[in-house]
């Protein structure tokens, strides 16, 4: 048998990749004893980025102002849209270099060579999607103004690096110094950004295809089916771990002018976190404010004065998993939709920290890469990405930061290659709209969740639903929009749009904006904050009734006057927690069949669908109990007592590395569950009870239209990746507690409250 391709449930996180480098880098230690030996803290000061006095940027046609308010967010005022991205290059670089420089060897596959083996799975799977590759080796369609703006962006990454005094300390204690940049690297990193959210997705693909292969095509109906609880984001349809967003029309709103919120779900136990809040205003195209992403000249969501915008991730399924049969004479050859045809092999070399290369042979079939072999089949991935042209996320990225109206917002939106999200939309004219940006394969089959044979033509894609006819909507009756993950539209759409949706959270969302007439820019940052869970909606009455049958009369009394709110300082949200968490262990009592990784995604649903579900040949009644018992063996504590939020930079577990840079925050106790507004995403652990948060909210926005000058936007930590940096963790407290940070938009406001000053001068 040849041995498998990695897979990507396999692949290492990759937070936990780089913790264990530091920890197991020794030559670490050392050069961290003679960095303190020879003026270390010195050193670390002079590596954060100045935010007053004046900068050479070599390459600017004029100088640059840039004004920073007191959280370190940076309004950058140039002549020329140039000089403003090539400022936003060089403060991405001040800030964020190591990060920066962690995503462009992801994207390469080259991970292991700056932090070793612990790299190898992530680089083998990063290098057989070909990221980087294809780029160079596939001419990019670019208009010259956009390869313009990338070459700018990059002539600041690589100014500031030629230009600094001292490079970041992860350099230093890593021994290694950065590459320069170049439009490729943007090229790539933008490419992967495609397929960055579609990873939830394929994540959960792999266990829905466990669970078709489990139970047949009864499992493949359930998983597709309509139910009637469920929500959509389109009006008219019967309606993830991702993301919020929503939109008020002005006749919902108080002010009379359109509402807009949003607060994207990433991991936020890192620092630095993903966003990196920047305005960009030039006297000739560019002038807007919002979240960027380092690597990238791009504001991904934000408002330009006259329209704003954000993001869900939508778990459209544009994969397609095949299984090609091998010759058993020839086993070069497998066969696909067209015959047999040859298995492609790719040697890839990588290079590792402190070992030698290592080959690695990498197979391909005309439908996409291997991800498993065997003597009898290849299991082949297909993923839009592989079709779809890389320069259209560039250019429609650029042309909705320009966009005025929602007729050319739609026509970007649409239309941005492999990138599968669902848009929200509003502008100060008053109108709310929608957009999935998805490329919805046109699939000849219905077979969907399952493994399909490669050699039926019938199972093959015959190109993607025109960008044009995705679902969208603008202004519908009922005053808003919204989207957390789940299906946009329902079965009543012209093609399906199957995908791997969660309904938790949409109809809280739902309920919320149904509950009254009018609402206010601080209602939308109420509802941001909002912890009653839908999933304890839901269960919390089933719980009682346990209690009740297992004679704890006090107790489901208890749990029937609790308002399904997931505070922190809150028992029964706390007892809440782990007995939802052990039921999938109290199922597995009962089926150990049911892969452990499938529980969470079914069990929701298992309320819902009854006798329909996978799960229905469960008892659920001694399942509960069992979960009961479980959790209050483990004792009633208050929710924030079982769950946690620790944020840590990628160098803490090195203890000595922590405790001289204070690389470590928390722990904090931490509300919310996954059917929270307010969300925690979290690791169960049975032995000891307790959850670790790892994702929740990444960043908050709140915009009322009839005053852009009291934009809401907070993030997690800090914009600065600097452990010595003041905003290396200043936004932490105003995330715990919910404190809106202030991000104003004319000029005049913004001179009131950044007080900072830097200039970049022309050498």
């Amino acid at each position: 048998m040849m041995s498998n391709q990695t897979g990507p449930e396999r692949a290492r996180p990759i937070t936990q990749t780089l913790r264990r480098s530091f920890w197991l880098s020794l030559v670490t230690v050392a050069i961290l004893l003679a960095a303190i030996w020879f003026g270390g803290r010195a050193w670390m000061e002079r590596s954060v980025m100045p935010y007053t006095g004046e900068q050479p940027l070599p390459g600017l046609s004029q100088d640059v102002k840039i004004l920073f308010d007191d959280r370190g967010i940076p309004r950058v005022y140039g002549e020329s849209d140039t000089d403003v991205l090539q400022t936003l290059g060089w403060l991405h670089a001040g800030e964020r270099l190591f990060q920066m420089e962690l995503i462009r060897r992801l994207t390469r596959g080259e991970l292991s060579e700056l932090v070793g083996a612990v790299a190898l799975e992530i680089d083998e799977l990063h290098r057989s999607f070909g990221f980087a590759r294809r780029v160079a080796e596939e001419p990019i369609d670019l208009a010259p103004e956009s390869h313009a703006w990338l070459q700018a962006y990059v002539d600041g990454i690589n100014a500031y690096m030629d230009h600094t005094d001292a490079l970041p300390p992860e350099f230093l204690f890593l021994g290694q110094k950065p590459e320069p940049w170049s439009v490729d690297d943007v090229l790539a990193i933008a490419y992967y950004q495609t397929w960055y959210p579609t990873t939830l997705v394929q994540r959960i693909s792999m266990a829905w295809r466990e669970l078709v292969d489990l139970h047949g095509a009864a499992a493949a109906e359930w998983l597709s089916s309509d139910f009637a609880w469920q929500r959509t984001t389109l009006p008219g349809g019967r309606m993830s771990e991702g993301s919020n967003t929503w939109t008020l029309a002005p006749e919902r709103s108080e002010s009379g002018q359109a509402l807009h919120a949003a607060d994207p779900h990433l991991e936020y136990d890192q620092a630095p976190g993903m966003w990196y809040a920047a305005g960009l205003h030039s006297q000739e195209s560019l002038d807007v404010i919002g979240v960027t992403v380092p690597g990238l000249p791009l504001v991904a969501m934000g408002h330009n004065g006259r329209i704003a915008w954000s993001f869900t991730v939508a778990p459209v399924d544009v994969f397609e998993t095949y299984r090609f049969e091998r010759h058993p004479e020839q086993p070069d050859r497998v066969r696909g939709p067209d015959g047999w045809e040859p298995l492609i092999e790719r040697s890839e070399t990588f290079r590792i920290r402190d070992q030698e290369s290592v080959e690695r042979v990498q197979y391909f079939t005309s439908l996409g890469r291997v991800a498993e072999l065997t003597d009898e089949f290849a299991l082949v991935v297909q993923w839009a990405g592989f079709e779809l042209p890389i320069g259209q996320l560039m250019e429609n990225g650029f042309a909705i930061k320009r966009a005025t109206d929602f007729d050319h917002f739609r026509a970007a939106a649409s239309d941005m290659g492999a990138m599968s999200v669902n848009w929200s939309y509003s502008d100060r004219e008053g109108n709310i709209g929608y957009v999935q940006s998805s490329p919805v394969p046109v699939r000849q089959h219905e077979q969907f969740f399952g493994v399909l044979d490669a050699d039926n033509p019938d199972h093959i894609w015959d190109g993607f639903h025109p960008p044009d006819t995705r679902p969208w909507a603008l202004n519908p009756e009922r005053g808003w929009l919204a989207n957390a993950n789940n299906a946009a539209v329902g079965d009543n759409w012209d093609y399906p749009v199957p995908g791997y949706y969660k309904q938790l959270r949409i109809r809280r969302i739902s309920d919320l904006l149904n509950s009254g007439t009018r609402f206010s820019r601080d209602d939308m940052s109420a509802f941001q904050l909002d912890r009653v869970s839908d999933r304890a909606l839901s269960w919390s009455p089933w719980l009682a009734e346990l209690a009740r049958a297992s004679n704890r009369s006090r107790l489901a009394d208890d749990i029937e006057a609790w308002d399904d709110n997931m505070r922190a300082d809150s028992d029964i949200a706390g007892l809440f927690a782990r007995w939802f968490n052990y039921l999938g262990p109290a199922i597995a009592r009962q089926d150990e069949s049911i892969p452990p990784g499938d529980m969470q995604m079914l069990i929701d649903e298992w309320l819902h669908t009854g006798d329909q579900s996978p799960l229905a040949h469960i008892d659920r009644e001694q399942a509960g109990l069992d979960a009961l018992e479980m959790a209050l063996k483990a004792g009633i504590r208050p929710l924030g007592g079982v769950q946690q939020l620790h944020v840590r930079h990628a160098m803490a577990d090195n203890p000595v590395l922590d405790r001289w840079l204070r690389l470590s925050r928390g722990p904090f106790p931490i509300g919310g569950d996954p059917g929270t507004l307010n969300v925690s995403y979290a690791v169960f652990d049975a032995d000891q009870a307790t959850l670790r948060s790892r994702a929740g909210p990444s960043m908050r926005y709140v915009l009322d239209w009839s005053d852009p000058d009291s934009f809401r936007l907070n993030l997690t930590t800090g914009q600065s990746g600097h452990p010595s940096s003041p905003h290396f963790d200043d936004f932490l407290e105003d995330f715990l507690s919910g404190q809106p940070w202030i991000v104003p938009w004319s000029r005049e406001a913004v001179e009131q409250r950044n007080h900072r000053v830097l200039r970049l001068t022309r050498e």
